[in-house]
């Protein structure tokens, strides 16, 4: 009887850790199922979580805020592709290659836009023109990138399998994209508690303040960005990969650019858990009401899409974690009462 009462006396982290991976584990039973319409809704969800947190390692760390990581994301997709199609180099590579060329356009934006003093919403508009020119570009520069019938990525027998990235099979780009999704966590996580992340914090609370201790806001603020676009640019090949066909507005329009944006605002920007809670939130609540809403009322679960946002921004401004965290302290402070305030 002892025995089994010491289990309820473990500190909190360990019950945390424990639920933490009895969540992981339920998620990487998934593809096992068997069921692929559900494989594709959680995939969908890590992806949208990835690029959640690939934007909110720039925008939530440094408080500049970005419309235009379609521009990174148009870069990653575009360049592993090409490299593909024209060249038979592995998406392995290219999403290497495409990353490397998106932080080589991040520090030009960061350099450029910051030591030009353009910040804040003017930041975000440079942005968001930088992903327009882009377009443009994609549309007509007809021979490199098929203008406006975009790139349809064929797999034959020679280049099916993991080496190509055209695995054919759902649940292995799953896995993937969970992977993907795992670094990119660990590394925003990691960030938050080494000297970066303190003068990150310090920029983003001051930034006048922080460059009188010695802090370089630019430099550090274009690293971000770099690494930022490096992360987003990753996630356009994984696109192109697991979708297999794409064109300029697809990869390079506005809305991609915001769809990166909603699940942060919705789950908390700053925090490691936010965007991912946001996707979840998101994705579900998408699918909710595309299965509820009939379809001659095309598009009207759309509005109640921005309609949540909206709702959500005027009464949980930092997002649905300073909700959970709020009631996690109300927890952790009726268990401390409970053991005797050890």
């Amino acid at each position: 009887m002892g025995s089994n009462l010491k289990i309820f006396k473990l500190p909190l982290d360990v019950y945390y850790r424990i639920i933490g991976g009895v969540i992981i584990a339920a998620f990487l039973a998934i593809p096992l199922l068997g069921n692929n319409y559900w494989t594709h809704i959680v995939l969908e969800i890590f992806f949208l979580a990835y690029m959640g947190q690939s934007w909110n390692i720039l925008c939530g760390s440094t408080g500049q805020l970005s419309f235009g990581h379609a521009a990174f994301f148009g870069v990653g997709a575009y360049t592993s592709s090409l490299l593909l199609l024209k060249w038979g180099i592995s998406p392995w590579v290219g999403m290497i290659a495409g990353g490397l060329i998106a932080s080589l356009l991040g520090i030009i934006i960061g350099v450029v836009s910051l030591r030009l003093s353009v910040k804040g919403v003017f930041f975000a508009l440079a942005t968001l023109a930088v992903a327009e020119v882009l377009k443009l570009l994609a549309l007509f520069w007809m021979s490199l990138t098929n203008g406006a019938s975009g790139i349809l990525i064929h797999f034959s027998g020679e280049n099916i399998g993991m080496f190509s990235f055209g695995v054919h099979k759902k649940y292995l780009y799953y896995y993937v994209i969970f992977l993907m999704l795992a670094g990119v966590t660990y590394l925003s996580h990691r960030i938050k508690r080494v000297r970066l992340g303190y003068y990150l914090v310090a920029i983003r609370e001051n930034e006048d303040a922080a460059e009188m201790l010695g802090i370089n806001s630019v430099k550090y603020q274009t690293v971000m960005i770099a690494l930022s676009g490096f992360l987003t640019a990753i996630g356009g090949t994984f696109y192109a990969q697991y979708y297999q066909y794409f064109e300029p507005d697809i990869v390079f329009g506005t809305a991609r650019s915001f769809e990166f944006i909603f699940p942060v605002i919705l789950g908390g920007g700053g925090n490691v858990m936010g965007p991912i809670i946001g996707a979840f939130v998101l994705q579900f609540f998408e699918e909710a009401t595309r299965a509820i809403i009939p379809s001659t009322f095309h598009g009207f679960h759309r509005m109640l899409y921005g309609l949540l946002i909206v709702v959500m921004i005027m009464y949980l401004p930092k997002g649905i974690v300073s909700l959970i965290e709020r009631k996690k302290d109300e927890i952790v402070s009726k268990f401390k009462m409970k053991s005797g305030g050890k």
